[in-house]
């Protein structure tokens, strides 16, 4: 990779599992709240975050439309909170470890 974009990969690859680790995590244990077995819940996300992937990055959609396949969104109303969590923590990690 190019050295002067190191620091725009760090973020958006290295630092990017722990992004949604923590998602499936919980997610993983809602679903054994839920009547699903460790093992069922954890195949349920994996193949649900797959197939997510795949569809996002390889149907030849376009996000927004992508984004609109599933009508209902369960944390929809929290979503402008969380892209600014996102700019609010990552553009400024990046400006951080870019001056070094």
């Amino acid at each position: 990779m190019p050295e002067n974009k190191l620091e725009s990969y760090a973020i958006l690859s290295a630092m990017l599992p722990t992004y949604f680790w923590f998602q499936m995590k919980e997610l993983v244990d809602i679903g054994c709240g839920i009547r699903l077995t460790e093992e069922e819940s954890r195949n349920s996300v994996r193949d649900a975050l797959i197939a997510a992937i795949k569809t996002f990055f390889d149907s030849g959609m376009q996000p927004d439309e992508v984004m609109d396949l599933i009508p209902v969104k369960p944390i929809g109303e929290h979503e402008m909170q969380i892209k600014a969590i996102y700019q609010d923590k990552l553009i400024p990690l990046f400006e951080k470890i870019k001056s070094y």
